[in-house]
């Protein structure tokens, strides 16, 4: 679990390297040095408005994304794989500046235009249609993680031109905070196409896809008595995937109210 940490931790550090840091802000932080980074806690502040719109912006950013084309693994093939999501949205809202609480009043939850979200998955092939996948991921110092799982099945496998498309279910919900529940059911519908650049060892993947979900909240602060909220949207996605023999590089882009983009390295067996 130590290796594991440190592997998110450099994940989000090179994160942070590449996108650069961001400048300042006009509000001031709720400051809690109990975690040596940000974590989950309610502030007083915190109305029914701006918790409505946490549980909708949370729910785009926690959603399972998983990376992957729309054709099936295979019985028996498994995949590990490193994520890293990054989303974008404004933290100085009341929603993101309540909920959250910082080391010290200069500590950022973003130090860019986009938040990293690091996390490790694992697919299962269960039948030729059928695979499933879950998903886990800690905020290294501070108080919360969220962990996942999916269920993908192929409804067409067009193995002459190569075409492929899936539905998918999947469930993310919040873990460590004593304050704030919150959990992410999705439903996808993805298409794709393999295109085979060098016999069986290189292929190209592009797939596009639309998502929706619902984002069910709940808090439990003695500080606060806000109504439990449930905020359902649709976002697009477009991505796709590289596999090199083995190997399993892909990107994709989720438009929607907070767009997120991201990139996977995993490796298959």
């Amino acid at each position: 679990m130590k290796h594991v940490k440190t592997v998110i931790l450099l994940m989000v550090f090179v994160s942070s390297f590449v996108f650069g840091h961001g400048g300042g802000k006009n509000v001031k932080l709720h400051v809690n040095p109990k975690w040596k980074q940000c974590s989950i806690q309610l502030d007083s502040a915190l109305n029914q408005s701006a918790w409505r719109q946490f549980t909708r912006e949370a729910g785009l950013v926690s959603y399972f994304r998983p990376l992957t084309d729309a054709k099936p693994m295979g019985k028996g093939k498994y995949e590990f794989s490193l994520l890293q999501w990054q989303s974008k949205f404004n933290d100085t809202d009341d929603a993101w500046n309540h909920t959250f609480v910082h080391p010290d009043s200069t500590h950022w939850l973003k130090e860019n235009d986009r938040l990293p979200f690091p996390g490790l998955t694992f697919r299962f092939g269960v039948s030729e249609k059928m695979d499933l996948a879950a998903y886990w991921t800690s905020s290294p110092g501070a108080n919360y993680g969220f962990f996942g799982a999916q269920v993908q099945y192929n409804l067409v496998q067009n193995w002459l031109n190569q075409w492929s498309a899936s539905a998918r279910l999947s469930f993310v919900s919040l873990y460590g905070p004593k304050d704030v529940d919150l959990s992410v059911y999705g439903f996808d519908v993805i298409a794709s196409r393999d295109f085979t650049v060098y016999s069986k060892w290189l292929k190209v993947t592009p797939y596009v896809g639309l998502s929706s979900y619902v984002s069910d909240s709940h808090e439990k602060s003695s500080k606060l008595n806000l109504h439990d909220e449930t905020a359902w949207g649709v976002q697009s996605m477009v991505g796709g995937v590289i596999a090199i023999s083995k190997a399993r590089l892909a990107a994709e882009y989720n438009i929607s109210n907070i767009s997120t983009f991201s990139v996977k390295l995993g490796i298959v067996f």
